[in-house]
């Protein structure tokens, strides 16, 4: 078999990658401002965006790109991490908007990671959660005007994972989603007064193995009510809790039944709707729901297609970030009351000429243990009738993350050169329950490989795939999930392709940020000291003895994610017992932010399988 690679610059696959593609923020008590990520130079930057004209003006230059950052209430300032080479390592900075001047405040500390940023409603109050592996996690607040900081006020610190927290309207009151008890693998919720942080205000415990996260304060002065999600039920659904009398409203979501998760967006500014996303089947639907007679309204002519976020806007309207397998992510407004299209905010960063995409269609198919698994499969168009088509396995970068329907230039690439695709969402996934998500902790690796061996056989099964010619594919976990099957299942594989992997859990807790060695406590139920078998069993290194088929491996130099070193001595072992394997080292962090690099590694790979196949040939 020869799959040539289509080298052309003008080549449509290529053409994909190169489509602007944004998210857009707006200021929550400014609507005329707002915070814009975009590849639009070629590498994500942020930009300030004036959202009357829709006019941006770039506001960082990093050579490995910025795709996180955040836009103060008023709308003044943008936040962001200013790290080495993409490390996420680093110090948090103030850009003013009006002046573009930038400011480090936090000069006399050292270097950090940023997990979570955030200004109270009035801008006067600066809260932000970071993690080094000397103090931990740690959440400050400063008091603010306009880019003039006070003296960091220490709030929480734990050696435990945390992620998430809100601030309340004046910067008074900070619920911090935290894992300090012994619940498994929940969280529960605790309210501090930034004024006598010594001081819990009070606490919310759902139960063991439960996770309750915040999303935001009511947006109204002295209300104390917290908008926040809790999966008790075994799936996702919202409540308000007021943190200073305990009363707790738990919304009537009774139409929606019993599967899917539901997700709160954005509170309105009167305090009387609540945004909320229901993710069932892959089927992203918004829904508006009134505090005061409970009702939900369904957005029924809300556009098809996979929903990133949403806020209210003054006028009533509704911005989305939305896109679809065959529409690239763009910033839309849609009708308050039933999700009509109204028109794109951002229409200078849509290309004119889209390639056309391929149909990408859901499937399921059950595991060793019947549990179904849901993916999403790409099929060429062709006119050969002559039989099952080479294919692509590919695994989504969670394991906390969701396969969607879309938009996907690496999928359409493969597809494009004539092979078959199929993105799994594995046990781990998000939006499949409490159960399907928690299935993976203390086990890491088991079922997710189990769900994987399941996909392969459903897709030899069906006649879609040739039993001899499927290539797994993944980055960040999915690369690790790569490199983990082809070592407990290998004869399964023509060949595998692992980008910013992990291959050694041990060494990957000792070198990684302290943000993921929290993490990683979370997934194995300790650390490499309390848990050595399961990291042991766990690491795609224990098995690279039994290794046959060929890999490549795409890895960054700067990756405090997945550091150097695990990856560094699984090249050593896979060179010590001769096995097929080739690596590449780019310079940059975790995230792909360079959209000519992305192009160039899906071409790295397209020309690596090809080798792959006529050396099979041979």
């Amino acid at each position: 078999m020869n799959i040539a690679p289509i080298t052309d610059e003008n080549a449509p696959w290529k053409q994909r990658f190169r489509l602007f593609l944004s998210r857009g923020y707006l200021a929550r008590c400014n609507y005329e401002r707002g915070l814009v990520v975009s590849n639009k130079s070629g590498i994500y930057q942020l930009y300030s965006w004036n959202v009357s004209n829709g006019e941006l003006r770039q506001l960082t230059q990093h050579t490995t790109g910025k795709e996180k950052g955040m836009i103060s209430s008023d709308g003044q300032s943008i936040y962001y991490l200013n790290d080495t080479q993409g490390d996420e390592i680093g110090h948090l900075i103030c850009i003013n908007t009006e002046t573009d001047e930038q400011i480090d405040i936090t000069p006399d500390m050292k270097p950090y990671s940023i997990i979570t940023m955030k200004t109270d409603y009035i801008s006067r109050t600066l809260a932000y959660l970071i993690s080094d592996k000397e103090n931990g996690f740690q959440l400050f607040t400063r008091s603010m005007i306009s880019t003039t900081f006070g003296p960091p006020n220490l709030i929480y610190q734990t050696s435990n994972f945390t992620e998430n927290f809100a601030i309340s309207y004046d910067g008074q009151l900070v619920v911090i989603e935290t894992r300090d008890t012994e619940k498994g693998a929940g969280s529960n919720l605790v309210v501090f007064d930034t004024r006598n942080p010594e001081q819990h205000i009070s606490t919310l415990d759902d139960g063991m193995d439960v996770n309750v996260v915040p999303k935001q304060f009511a947006s109204l002065s002295n209300d104390t009510r917290l908008l926040a999600k809790s999966n008790r039920s075994g799936i996702y659904r919202p409540f308000i809790w007021n943190v200073s009398t305990n009363e707790r409203i738990d919304f009537a979501c009774e139409q929606l039944g019993n599967e899917g998760d539901v997700t709160p967006l954005d509170w309105s500014s009167d305090g009387k709707l609540i945004l909320l996303l229901h993710i069932h089947n892959a089927t992203f639907q918004v829904y508006s729901y009134c505090i005061d007679d409970g009702i939900l309204n369904k957005l029924i002519e809300q556009p098809s297609g996979v929903i990133f976020d949403a806020q209210f806007s003054p006028n009533g309207s509704i911005i989305v970030q939305w896109e679809t397998s065959n529409m690239p992510l763009q910033i839309i407004s849609l009708n308050g009351k039933t999700g009509a299209f109204e028109q794109i905010m951002l229409k200078s960063l849509i290309n004119d000429q889209i390639p056309a995409s391929h149909l990408r269609r859901s499937v399921t198919f059950p595991s060793s243990d019947g549990q179904l698994i849901q993916g999403w499969l790409t099929l060429p168009v062709t006119n050969d009738k002559s039989g099952p088509l080479p294919t692509i396995l590919d695994m989504h970068g969670g394991p906390e993350d969701v396969a969607t329907n879309r938009f996907c230039p690496e999928t359409e690439g493969w597809v494009d050169h004539g092979f078959a695709h199929l993105s799994i969402n594995y046990r781990g996934s998000i939006t499949f329950g409490r159960k399907f998500q928690h299935k993976i902790y203390s086990n890491i690796g088991y079922w997710e490989i189990e769900d994987v061996v399941a996909a392969r056989t459903w897709l030899i099964e069906q006649g879609i795939a040739q039993a001899n010619v499927i290539f797994l594919t993944g980055w960040s976990y999915g690369g690790y999930l790569t490199l983990l099957a082809l070592g407990k299942q290998p004869d399964l594989w023509a060949g595998g392709m692992a980008g910013i992997a992990i291959a050694d859990w041990t060494v990957q807790y000792e070198d990684s940020a302290e943000r993921l060695r929290g993490y990683q406590k979370t997934l194995f139920g300790g650390t490499p000291e309390e848990k050595p078998e399961l990291y042991t069993t766990a690491s795609p290194i224990t098995y690279v003895e039994q290794i046959i088929a060929p890999v490549l491996i795409i890895q960054a130099c700067n990756d405090t994610r997945c550091p150097i070193r695990p990856m560094k001595n699984y090249e050593a072992k896979m060179h010590q017992y001769n096995k097929n394997c080739e690596i590449e080292w780019f310079d940059g962090g975790h995230s792909l932010n360079n959209v000519e690099q992305t192009i160039s590694h899906e071409e790295r790979m397209l020309h690596w399988v090809q080798r792959v196949l006529n050396t099979n040939k041979t």
